[in-house]
């Protein structure tokens, strides 16, 4: 399953299954993702620890991808 968060376009009550309905938070995306998924992060600016959040999602086997680049 892929999961996708966006700090600029997201809502964490949203389901995350697209880019479209993005999770705001990566704690919400945490929620939900499960070994083996992946989760895309747009790029934006986070207000939680993302460097020990993407560790923790790593560890748990999940891959993480940051989408593109702020222009």
């Amino acid at each position: 399953m892929i999961w996708y968060v966006s700090s600029k376009n997201g809502s964490d009550s949203n389901d995350g299954r697209t880019l479209a309905s993005a999770f705001m938070s990566t704690q919400a995306a945490l929620h939900v993702v499960q070994p083996g998924d992946t989760l895309v992060i747009a790029p934006g600016i986070y207000e939680q620890d993302l460097p020990k959040r993407i560790a923790t999602a790593r560890t748990a086997n999940v891959t993480v991808t940051v989408a593109g680049s702020e222009s």
